[in-house]
């Protein structure tokens, strides 16, 4: 029996190779998926090898599929459009051709018309999001109709996921639009937005590089000559507009930069849609909520129950917060698979703790991307190793309070180590979600170990 493979196929082989997680409970998990589908694209991708193991188990059919090196080229070779595919790529042409030949999609994507009129129905569900009409003719075919505003908007969105899963889609959509572009116009803007998001630090998010290249796509003038575009600002008013996102010291160079660069051939006219597209990219697009503080304190309260890492200043984790947030709002539909994770080789140890944080996260940002979540882990690492001194908490049961200064003094000279108070075990939710807490100790047995396994145990006396 012919075995059609898809993008599912793609991600589950890639998730595989990630983590010692090679499990079909992972697999569900992380992709959403139901379990026993997951079985049964294991059994469709295990077929692909050259096992000849009679009757094997799931387990033994991962172990095969994680030994075989080139197995992902094989599937790629073989790799067909899903549904998904299908309405994503039908998306994709409307916003940008305006116009769809039925039987030629129909041909091309090799299913019935039937099948396409299906797809068409789905396709105009997910653009009404965005006040699109798609309408179809018998003389003229299937065209897509709206305000140019909206237009954009929604082939931003869509462009930018093409991008974010280019490399698990079926080589017809990638194919189609690497050749829509020319090479020379490709490898520049990636070149520039590279340059724009390093030098300028517009890189604190995994994906920005994607967005900026869609969005000057979209927004950049590449046809006439006679719109104003950024680079025909003068310094000062270049300054007005830019000054809270670069700093000081870099204004000058980044204004030149944008008078060499893809960059300043963005319309003017679509100035304020970049400058919130930078804030986004930043963590800094969202709107005045009274929650903010008490979603900081949440993450805050899991990265370290998760990680035993404790996050004092909090700038980095607003910004997380702010994106999060954004992309887990309801208004924004439309659901995007980051797998660019894979590309960071981070020890084993790192990534499972990434992983539970990241399905922890996942309970309160259902579209949080694990991608980020490696971000965060990260940042979070940094910054302990940037503390000379650990403000630590001391939990204790039994100990006598006149050895509270004795114990104080003596691991602040011998381990570094500021401790701010001893607490029962029934107070450390509270100081964990209030206080700049770098690390927890005790000096004795305690029955929430299981609880808190992050609390380090210590032996007296510190000499």
């Amino acid at each position: 029996m012919k075995i059609n493979i898809n993008t599912n196929h793609i991600r589950i082989c890639k998730l595989l190779e990630y983590t010692s997680y090679k499990t079909t409970d992972f697999i569900a998990e992380f992709l959403k998926m139901d379990k026993q589908n997951v079985n049964l694209y294991i059994k469709q991708i295990y077929s692909f090898t050259d096992s000849e193991e009679s009757k094997p188990t799931i387990q033994s059919m991962i172990n095969c599929i994680c030994k075989n090196t080139t197995l992902l080229g094989d599937l790629k070779k073989e790799q067909r459009f899903t549904k998904e595919n299908r309405v994503l790529y039908i998306i994709l042409i409307l916003l940008r051709d305006r116009y769809i030949n039925l039987n030629s999609l129909s041909s091309l994507l090799e299913v019935s018309r039937r099948v396409i009129g299906t797809d068409l129905a789905f396709a105009k569900e997910a653009l009404s999001i965005y006040d699109l009409d798609i309408n179809s003719s018998n003389a003229k075919g299937i065209s897509i109709s709206g305000s140019e505003k909206n237009l954009k908007l929604a082939s931003l969105s869509y462009l930018y996921k093409l991008f974010v899963e280019f490399e698990e889609l079926p080589t017809i959509i990638t194919k189609d639009y690497l050749d829509f572009f020319d090479e020379q116009f490709h490898m520049k803007l990636n070149k520039d937005v590279d340059t724009f998001i390093n030098e300028y630090s517009f890189d604190y998010f995994s994906q920005n590089k994607n967005l900026l290249k869609a969005f000057f796509i979209i927004y950049g003038n590449l046809a006439d000559p006679d719109e104003p575009t950024i680079d025909s600002l003068s310094f000062n008013e270049f300054k007005i507009y830019f000054k809270d996102f670069i700093g000081n010291q870099k204004l000058k160079s980044c204004y030149s930069f944008f008078k060499i660069s893809f960059m300043g051939k963005i319309l003017l006219k679509n100035l304020n849609i970049f400058l919130d597209t930078l804030k986004f990219c930043d963590g800094g697009l969202y709107e005045r909520r009274n929650s903010l503080s008490k979603e900081i304190n949440t993450v805050k309260a899991m990265v370290f129950k998760n990680l035993s890492l404790l996050i004092t200043k909090t700038n980095f984790l607003e910004k997380f917060v702010n994106k999060v947030s954004l992309a887990h709002d309801k208004s924004i539909p439309l659901k995007i698979c980051d797998l660019e994770f894979l590309r960071f080789n981070l020890p084993e140890e790192d990534r499972l703790k990434c992983l539970q944080l990241f399905f922890t996260l996942r309970k309160i940002y259902q579209n949080i991307q694990f991608s980020n979540v490696i971000f965060l882990y990260m940042w979070s690492s940094h910054e302990e190793s940037l503390s000379s001194v650990k403000n630590t908490l001391v939990v204790f049961d039994r100990i006598p309070t006149f050895l509270f200064p004795i114990i104080k003094n003596r691991f602040l000279l011998k381990e570094n180590m500021n401790i701010l108070n001893f607490i029962k075990a029934d107070e450390l939710e509270n100081y964990l979600s209030n206080s700049d807490i770098n690390c927890v100790i005790t000096f004795e047995k305690l029955n929430s170990d299981k609880e808190y396994p992050f609390i380090k145990a210590y032996t007296l006396p510190i000499l």
